[in-house]
C-alpha cells in the first residue's frame, strides 16, 4: 500500500502535474513446492485480476484468477485472429453541416462482428486490445482501412475541397515513428489524400509526453493533415494546448452537448458550449460536436452557431457501403 500511495504522488513533467497509479498483485511464497516461476506466474495473475478490477489497487492471488487468466487469454488469440481474418471493419457516422444540412464528412469507428457472438462493442475489444499490446496493430489496421476508403470516394465523387475522413488514434499509434511513416507512404500513393484526412487526439494522449507530441502533430500538418483536438473542455490544459499544438479542430463531447441526464435534471453546460464555440470561431477553428440526439440539442448548436455535429439524431456509425449511398444520393441531388 505504501508503494502504491507513494506512486500517486503527483510529479512535474514539463508544464504539467502527472499522477501514475498501479495495479499490484502478490502472492504468498510459503517454502512450499512452488518454485520461483510458479510465484512469479501467481502474482502476475493477481496483477491482471486487478487491472480487471478497474486498477489502481492490489489484489492478492486466489485460484480463480487462473480462469479470468486463461479466458483474458483466449479473448486476446480471439482478436488476434479477427483482425487477420477481416472481421474488425471501419464503418463511418456522418459529420454534417447543421445550417445546410450537408454531410461534411464522417468519423471512421472499428466495429467486430464476430461469427458467433454478434457484434462486440468497441468498448470491450478496445481496452482488450490495449492490456494485450495489439492496440497498435488495430490503430494501424482502421487507419489503413479509412484511408482506402476515403481514397475511393475521391476517385468516385466530386467531393468538396472541405469534406474530410475523421481517424481517431491511439496513445500508441502517437507515440510510435511507425505512424508517420505510414501516412508518407500513403501520401505518396495518394497525393490528393491529406486535405480529406483528419487524425483525432484527446488531451489526456498529449499530456503523455507534450514535447513528443508536438513533434509528431507538427509533422503531420507538413504531410498536410487535418488535426482535431477530441473531448475537448474535459481536461485541464485546453487552451494552451490551442496555442501549443497546431490542431484545426475541436470536438465537443456529448456531455456537454446533452440537454438532460437519465434523471431527466437539465445540464448547465450552455455557458461552457457558448465559450468553447466563441473561442474556436474567434481563433478561426472547426467546431464539430459529438453525440448529438435529439432536435432540441441541434437547435441549440445552431443557436451557438457551432458549425458542424454527429449523432444519433443524424445517423448511426454505417458501413462504407451504406455510407457510399448517402454521398451519391447527396451529389445527385445537386445536379442541376
Amino acid at each position: 500500500e505504501q508503494m502504491r500511495r507513494a506512486l500517486r504522488t503527483p510529479f512535474n513533467f514539463g508544464d504539467q502535474d502527472v499522477t501514475l497509479t498501479a495495479s499490484i498483485g502478490i502472492t504468498i511464497f510459503d517454502n512450499g513446492e512452488a518454485n520461483a516461476q510458479e510465484v512469479l506466474r501467481d502474482a502476475e495473475l493477481a496483477m491482471y485480476y486487478a487491472k480487471r478490477l478497474g486498477g489502481d489497487r492490489i489484489e492478492a492471488y486466489r485460484a480463480s484468477a487462473r480462469s479470468i487468466a486463461a479466458y483474458a487469454q483466449a479473448s486476446e488469440k480471439d482478436l488476434e485472429r479477427a483482425m487477420n481474418e477481416g472481421e474488425l471493419q471501419v464503418h463511418y457516422q456522418p459529420i454534417y453541416d447543421i445550417h445546410s444540412d450537408r454531410i461534411m464528412g464522417a468519423e471512421a469507428l472499428m466495429r467486430w462482428n464476430h461469427p458467433s457472438k454478434g457484434a462486440i462493442a468497441p468498448s470491450e475489444f478496445v481496452p482488450l486490445a490495449e492490456r494485450s499490446g495489439l492496440i497498435e496493430k488495430l490503430g494501424r489496421l482502421a487507419l489503413r482501412q479509412a484511408v482506402n476508403q476515403t481514397s475511393d470516394w475521391i476517385s468516385t465523387f466530386p467531393l468538396d475541397e472541405a469534406f474530410f475522413v475523421s481517424i481517431n488514434l491511439s496513445t500508441s499509434q502517437l507515440s510510435t515513428q511507425s505512424l508517420l511513416n505510414d501516412l508518407q507512404t500513403m501520401v505518396t500513393e495518394n497525393p490528393s489524400l491529406p486535405k480529406h484526412l483528419k487524425l483525432e487526439v484527446t488531451e489526456s494522449q498529449v499530456m503523455i509526453n507534450p514535447e513528443h507530441a508536438a513533434f509528431v502533430l507538427s509533422a503531420l500538418r507538413e504531410l498536410g493533415v487535418g488535426l482535431a483536438l477530441d473531448d475537448f473542455g474535459t481536461g485541464h490544459s485546453s487552451l494552451s494546448y490551442l496555442h501549443r499544438f497546431p490542431f484545426d479542430t475541436v470536438k465537443i463531447p456529448a456531455q456537454f452537448v446533452q440537454m438532460s441526464d437519465n434523471s431527466g435534471m437539465a445540464h448547465t453546460q450552455a455557458p461552457i458550449m457558448r465559450a468553447i464555440i466563441s473561442l474556436a470561431n474567434e481563433l478561426g477553428l472547426a467546431v464539430i460536436a459529438e453525440g448529438v440526439e435529439s432536435a432540441d440539442e441541434l437547435q441549440r448548436l445552431r443557436d451557438l452557431d457551432c458549425q458542424m455535429a454527429q449523432g444519433y439524431v443524424f445517423d448511426p456509425a454505417m458501413s462504407g457501403n451504406e455510407m457510399n449511398r448517402k454521398l451519391a444520393a447527396q451529389f445527385s441531388n445537386n445536379r442541376p
